[in-house]
C-alpha cells in the first residue's frame, strides 16, 4: 500500500510540474474524474489510442469528422461532456488537452462499453 501511495504522489507531482496545472485545476481533475477514473487502465487507454489515432491527441480523420486521439464525433463529444463535464461541451475534441480526452474515454467506456470502437474495442 505504502509503495503505491509513493507511485500516486509521484505521479501527482509530475502531472503538477509537466502540466503547469493550478492546485485548483488539478482538484478539479480529480474530483470531476473519480467515478470513472479506474473504467480502464492507461494500458489499455493506449492501446485503443493506439489503433485509432496512432496515439495522436491531434488527430482528425480524412473526413475530419472523428476527431482527437479517440476519434469523437462532435454530437458524441458533447452528449458525453453534458453528463461528466459540461465545460468541455462544443469543444473540439483534437484540441483538448490529452488528460480530458483520456477522461471523456473513460467517461464513455463507462456507459457503452467498446460500442464505440467497434474494431479497435475488441483490443481491450
Amino acid at each position: 500500500m505504502r509503495r503505491h501511495l509513493r507511485v500516486l504522489a509521484l505521479a501527482l507531482t509530475i502531472l503538477i510540474v509537466a502540466s503547469a496545472c493550478t492546485p485548483a485545476q488539478i482538484n478539479l481533475y480529480l474530483e470531476t474524474t473519480a467515478p470513472t477514473r479506474d473504467v480502464l487502465t492507461a494500458d489499455q487507454l493506449f492501446r485503443l489510442r493506439q489503433c485509432e489515432s496512432t496515439d495522436n491527441y491531434q488527430a482528425v480523420n480524412q473526413s475530419g469528422i472523428y476527431r482527437g486521439a479517440y476519434q469523437f464525433d462532435q454530437t458524441t463529444w458533447n452528449d458525453v461532456a453534458g453528463r461528466h463535464f459540461p465545460f468541455l461541451a462544443n469543444r473540439d475534441p483534437a484540441t483538448v488537452e490529452p488528460w480530458w480526452q483520456d477522461a471523456m474515454t473513460r467517461a464513455l467506456w463507462s456507459e457503452r462499453g467498446r460500442e464505440p470502437w467497434p474494431v479497435c474495442g475488441r483490443n481491450i
